[in-house]
C-alpha cells in the first residue's frame, strides 16, 4: 500500500474523477483505516511513501502483475501515471522479486486489470490496455486468459465493475461489458452474480476478499447482505475520498500473497 501523504485529484483520466475536491486530511484518515481492518484481519501490511507529483500513487494495485516472487510492471497509458513506476521498481527490487517489463507498445495497468481465477486470468481490455495484451500474459503464464471487453469508461479498470469471490461465484455489472463478454462469462462461471446499478457504482466490485472476509465500501447494504448469505463476514470500510479519483479498497491495495 502507498501512504497518501501528497493525495489530490488535479486531472481528469476518468469519468470519477473531480478535481479540488478531495479532503486530504480525511482520506488519509480513511486509509489508515483500511490498514487497520488488514491488521485485524492478521494481514501484514508493506508501505511505500507517495512521491507528490504522482497523485494516483496510492492506487498500488495498478502498479503491477504480482505472482509469487515475480513483478510485472505496469506501463500506464496516460502521462501523467508514467512516472510512478520508476517507485514501485525500487520497492520490489529492494524487496528480492525478480523484475519483469512489458515491451514498450503495450499497455497494461497491473492488477487493477487481471485476475488469477482457477487456472486462468481474466483481464479487462478496451479502455486502457491494448488488444495484444491478453495473448502476451498468456505466453508470459502459460495459462489461459479470457479478455473482457469493457464497454462503458467508468469502469475503466476491470476491478471496477467486476469481482471474483471465490473458485466458483463471481460478481459483474453487465452494463460494463459486451454482449459477448457476458456470454461467454455466463458459459464458464458456476455462480455468476450481477451487480445492481447501486451496488456497482458503490463501488462493490472494488473489495479485496481474505479467506473469509470481504473488506467492502460502506454504504452498500444489498453486497453486504449476498456475502453474508454466501457464508462471508465482511468489514466496512468508508473510503470515499478516493472514490473521488474512481478507486476503493483494492485499488489501494496489491496483494503479494494469495494464501
Amino acid at each position: 500500500m502507498c501512504r497518501p501523504l501528497h493525495f489530490t485529484v488535479e486531472y481528469i483520466i476518468n469519468p470519477w474523477m473531480k478535481p479540488g475536491s478531495v479532503d486530504t486530511k480525511l482520506a488519509m484518515q480513511q486509509w489508515q483505516d483500511l490498514v487497520n481492518i488488514y491488521e485485524s484481519l492478521g494481514i501484514s501490511v508493506h508501505i511505500i511513501d507517495q512521491a507528490k507529483e504522482y497523485p494516483d500513487m496510492v492506487f498500488a494495485t495498478d502498479e503491477g502483475i504480482v505472482h509469487e516472487k515475480n513483478v510485472l510492471l505496469s506501463n500506464f497509458r496516460h502521462k501523467e501515471r508514467q512516472g510512478e513506476s520508476s517507485y514501485y521498481r525500487e520497492w520490489f527490487d529492494w524487496n528480492e522479486y525478480t523484475i519483469d517489463e512489458l515491451p514498450s507498445h503495450h499497455y497494461l495497468e497491473g492488477n487493477g486489470e487481471t485476475y488469477f481465477w482457477n487456472n486462468m486470468i481474466f483481464v479487462g481490455t478496451g479502455v486502457r490496455s491494448d488488444p495484444e495484451i491478453p495473448k502476451f500474459l498468456q505466453k508470459k503464464y502459460d495459462r489461459e486468459v479470457m479478455y473482457l471487453k469493457i464497454m462503458d469508461p467508468a469502469f475503466f479498470h476491470l476491478d471496477v465493475g467486476f469481482f471474483p469471490l471465490n473458485n466458483e461465484t463471481v460478481f459483474y455489472y453487465p452494463p460494463a461489458y459486451s454482449p459477448g463478454t457476458i456470454k461467454e462469462l455466463k458459459e464458464r462461471i458456476p455462480n455468476l452474480i450481477e451487480f445492481t446499478r447501486e451496488e456497482a457504482f458503490g463501488f462493490s466490485a472494488n473489495s479485496v476478499v481474505t479467506d473469509h472476509h470481504v473488506v467492502v465500501q460502506k454504504n452498500n447494504p444489498t453486497f453486504v447482505k449476498k456475502l453474508h448469505k454466501l457464508g462471508y463476514q465482511t468489514k466496512e470500510v468508508d473510503l470515499s475520498e478516493f472514490m473521488k479519483s474512481g478507486g476503493g479498497a483494492h485499488c489501494l491495495t496489491n496483494i503479494l500473497e494469495t494464501n
